[in-house]
């Protein structure tokens, strides 16, 4: 058996190493839940705010990169160039009100809200929108067919969007513990992601005993996919 062949020693570093990476994992996971519950609360901003890398970084707390991302997008889906997932109406005396609503409305998780609307994301942006000229005529046709009902008439000037967003994190790092030709050893590694399907990760092995000494090391390039020689 593998246990048997481990000395007293090694039986308890493992043991401390188990027991700091659970009490790590607790403390990480409370302020990951902390900060999510944070950054999942939808965010008002301007149409111009929306698009301002130095806005979303500061107001979001994202990265560079993750901000000029945001922005692009942005930038195309008020242009059009995006069509948005869903479309639902809600009824308010100006464009900032309604934008108001339905922040609010997010944030109370109400349910009446298309799905996409409630998705968890890293972060949610709700942003008036000054129609272009393709939307202004299919809003004033569907006002037109509206005629005689009990429908809200729909604002030919501003809409209101929802953009969700999820962010990719700069770095990772890792830790745990492995063996090697029967030694024990504590792999330690960080992770460098510079684009969202791209990192490279450097990892060191550090043997059992006091003081630590290098016993092994490695530098990879990870490439990220959504699916595994397409199959998954």
């Amino acid at each position: 058996m593998l246990l048997n062949s481990l000395t007293t020693r090694d039986k308890i570093i493992i043991a401390l190493v188990l027991i700091s990476l659970c009490v790590l994992f607790y403390f990480a996971v409370q302020e990951r839940n902390e900060l999510i519950n944070k950054r999942q609360q939808a965010t008002v901003m301007g149409q111009q705010q929306a698009t301002d890398i130095k806005n979303l970084q500061n107001q979001l707390q994202i990265s560079n990169q993750n901000a000029q991302m945001l922005a692009d997008f942005i930038k195309q889906a008020q242009a059009s160039q995006i069509q948005p997932v869903n479309h639902f109406t809600v009824q308010a005396p100006t464009v900032q009100v309604a934008t108001d609503q339905v922040a609010s409305r997010i944030n109370a998780k109400d349910p009446t809200l298309p799905p996409q609307a409630l998705e968890k994301t890293d972060n949610t942006i709700v942003t008036p929108h000054q129609l272009t000229q393709a939307e202004i005529d299919k809003a004033k046709k569907e006002n037109e067919a509206n005629k005689g009902t009990d429908k809200p008439k729909i604002n030919e000037e501003y809409g209101v969007n929802v953009f969700k967003n999820n962010n990719y994190r700069n770095w990772e790092w890792s830790t745990g513990y492995g063996q090697h030709c029967g030694k024990g050893y504590i792999p330690i590694g960080l992770q460098r992601n510079y684009s969202k399907d791209n990192a490279i990760e450097a990892e060191v092995h550090l043997d059992t005993g006091m003081p630590k000494n290098v016993t092994g090391w490695e530098v990879k390039q990870v490439w990220k996919t959504d699916k595994l020689f397409f199959m998954f």
